[in-house]
């Protein structure tokens, strides 16, 4: 119980951060580019293709922490649910995805200031953040694996390595286009083109609200297994 309500509370401060980091920029200030302009233009359409894809994916991970809630129950006459202790080195992936999703936004609000070049060391800094959370949860997987006389048969377990592997793969997706938009920030630092910077502004917050997503998700997750 104090663990989830200790994981409710690193959300909520999570969220609350965001949300200070976001007002700073005073978004209702911006004028646009030009009237009209590109990023009105070219960012509507990615925005609401990501919102749809966030809302179907969401349900998705709704779909697997139900049937996690259920098996552990034992709903259907299945086997008995043997606890599985998670590894202690989830706290510290979750950190580091905590750095991930923070130098994603600060990345975003230089960028959205037209300061590439202040923007793309945090930019990349979030993908390597990223890798090393991914490399801590394989590190995880081997860790559980070997704990108490739980092994890959282990209901437990098996959902275990899913919700992470399945979160994991859409980390593994954001990166390529992370990859993407950081080749395209490192070539057009000095550029002038206002379309140019404009889709790097569009890329750069679908990325940002990619991570921040990511996360939430994870703590959600990770608080479904602490909680059982």
């Amino acid at each position: 119980m104090l663990t989830t309500l200790f994981i409710a509370m690193v959300t909520a401060i999570t969220i609350w951060w965001l949300l200070i980091q976001r007002l700073k920029d005073k978004p209702w200030t911006k004028q646009g580019v030009l009237p009209g302009s590109q990023d009105t233009l070219t960012s509507s359409a990615p925005k609401v293709g990501l919102w749809l894809f966030l809302a179907v994916v969401s349900s998705l991970f709704g779909l697997f922490a139900s049937a996690y809630t259920m098996r552990m129950h034992g709903h259907g006459g299945l086997a008995a649910w043997d606890q599985l202790d998670e590894p202690n080195l989830l706290w510290i992936n979750t950190l580091v995805l905590v750095l991930a999703s923070g130098a994603m936004q600060v990345a975003r609000n230089r960028i959205d200031k037209d300061d590439l070049a202040g923007g793309r060391s945090y930019f990349v800094g979030a993908g390597l953040l990223t890798i090393a959370f991914l490399s801590g949860q394989a590190m995880a997987w081997q860790e559980a694996s070997a704990s108490a006389n739980l092994g890959p048969g282990s209901p437990a377990f098996s959902f275990f390595v899913l919700l992470t592997a399945v979160h994991g793969l859409h980390l593994i997706g954001g990166l390529w286009v992370l990859g993407r938009t950081s080749v395209r920030i490192w070539r057009n630092v000095a550029t002038t083109s206002v379309v140019s910077r404009s889709r790097i502004r569009t890329s750069v917050q679908l990325c940002t609200t990619y991570w921040h997503w990511l996360l939430l998700v994870w703590l959600g997750l990770f608080a479904l297994l602490l909680s059982t």
